[in-house]
């Protein structure tokens, strides 16, 4: 697997590829729209009503899970906000490998690996932060499994944090 890890300043950006360094001179603005400079965390606001923070099976991180609209209804699509915290607070944690599906009654409905078109590879948040937008087609108990597999480009062993969204 090749890893490409960016550290970024106000003015330059430095792009690090296994031994190989490439210097840009140019803004780090206008190289890449992820790469941001991480200098200071990053925290949030919980804005719906039924957000859930669980801890990953690990550990590792928190993971709130944050549904709009409030309450969730069928037919209606509904925005998965996820935001990975750094253990034990409200800072987020950039640069996370994960996946997420959602299940009803035992049954997957949905993968987000597969869905993006990469079934099996994680997918990359360099901010922490995603939304996965999915639309429930019936009312019910659904459980939503969020899947972590690395962190700050290090792979994990696999944790999870699964939640249950009530579909009106």
């Amino acid at each position: 697997m090749l890893m490409l890890n960016i550290l970024s300043t106000r003015s330059h950006t430095i792009f690090i590829v296994l031994s190989a360094i490439l210097v840009s001179t140019a803004p780090a603005s206008s190289q890449m729209a992820s790469a941001k400079n991480t200098s200071a965390p990053s925290t949030y606001t919980v804005t719906s009503a039924i957000a859930t923070i669980k801890s990953t099976s690990g550990g590792s991180l928190n993971v709130v899970l944050q549904p709009t609209p409030d309450p969730v209804v069928k037919g209606t699509q509904t925005n998965l906000k996820l935001i990975f915290d750094q253990k034990g607070s409200s800072v987020v944690q950039s640069h996370i490998e994960y996946d997420v599906t959602i299940s009803n009654a035992g049954k997957q409905l949905f993968q987000a690996t597969t869905v993006a078109g990469h079934p099996g590879q994680p997918l990359h948040t360099s901010e922490g932060i995603v939304t996965i937008p999915y639309t429930f087609e019936e009312p019910g108990s659904y459980s939503v499994k969020v899947t972590v597999f690395g962190i700050l480009f290090n792979p994990i062993n696999p944790e999870s944090a699964q939640f249950q969204v009530n579909v009106a």
